[in-house]
């Protein structure tokens, strides 16, 4: 422990000058101690932060040696028991839960390469248990879940600043292919997507693209943006309903629609008398002043 002998200040670890006053200095490594390296690896600028370092291999170290004496442990439970017990489950439950803890220290921290490995694991560990348990078809849902997931919200963080228009159209195009190959799942034909699914998707989207556009290049209040959002909402209800009654051929318009249909119509009038005032308002402010 050593400090500044010009201002006091606490200096860290292989510290070559103070961080307050800058001053040089000159004490032997012994009295200044070894720079500390954080326990996940980071970058920073120039920086090199050694990959392995003591205080992270000991946790490694203490993490795999946990894993195998819980699987050890497992393994003599099941010899145990004769055959009525199956560990594999729970084997494979500890292995992919020990690598979701050992990622974050072997490879740089950086959310879209973390979150990538933790949605490659999450899809082996569900293909796993579909394996050791009786084979069902949710296992398809998840791993398409999981790919649309990746899409949402890592992809965007591959794209560089200027293009991320690009993974939004990504986003909206995949979002209506899921919708699509749900449906496939099922009985391997096309019913309910193209009827219901994709043009209700295709309401929602319009009708969150005016308010982007409206939020792009007008003036919105924070309510104005809460109201677009429930509206589009509505909206997206209101579309359910109707293609839905389509979809079986039915002489109504609405049925539990009808409510989220007027709440829709006066939410959007609201929003176009708030539009009407504000101009309003600031025509005669500009004129008196």
């Amino acid at each position: 422990m050593a400090y500044c002998v010009k201002c006091g200040v606490k200096l860290e670890g292989g510290s070559q000058a103070c961080p307050l006053c800058n001053t040089k200095v000159v004490a032997p490594p012994e009295i200044i101690g070894e720079e500390k390296y954080p326990l996940l690896v980071k970058e920073e600028g120039k920086i090199f932060h050694p990959l392995f370092d003591k205080t992270r291999k000991g946790i490694i170290e203490l993490v795999l040696a946990f894993m195998v004496i819980a699987v050890i442990t497992l393994i003599i439970t099941a010899i145990a028991h004769k055959g009525t017990f199956s560990p594999w489950l729970a084997i494979i439950s500890i292995i992919f839960g020990g690598l979701y803890l050992l990622i974050p220290l072997i490879v740089k921290v950086n959310y879209s390469k973390i979150a990538t490995y933790y949605l490659i694991l999450s899809g082996l560990l569900v293909i796993g248990i579909n394996l050791l348990v009786e084979p069902e078809g949710w296992v398809a849902i998840v791993l398409l879940s999981l790919g649309l997931f990746w899409v949402l919200a890592v992809v965007p963080f591959y794209f560089p600043e200027g293009k991320r228009y690009l993974s939004l159209l990504l986003s909206i195009f995949s979002i209506a292919l899921y919708l699509v190959l749900l449906d496939a799942l099922h009985d391997n034909l096309l019913s309910w997507s193209l009827s219901i699914g994709l043009p209700t998707y295709g309401v929602v989207i319009v009708s969150l693209g005016f308010s982007a556009i409206r939020i792009k290049w007008g003036t919105p209040t924070l309510s104005d943006i809460i109201i677009s959002i429930v509206l589009s909402s509505c909206w997206g209800v209101v579309a359910g309903d109707f293609f839905h009654l389509r979809s079986i051929h039915s002489e109504r318009f609405l049925t539990w629609g009808f409510s989220p249909f007027i709440v829709a119509l006066l939410l959007l009038i609201i929003l176009i008398l708030a539009v009407i005032f504000r101009r309003v308002r600031n025509f005669f402010t500009n004129r008196l002043t």
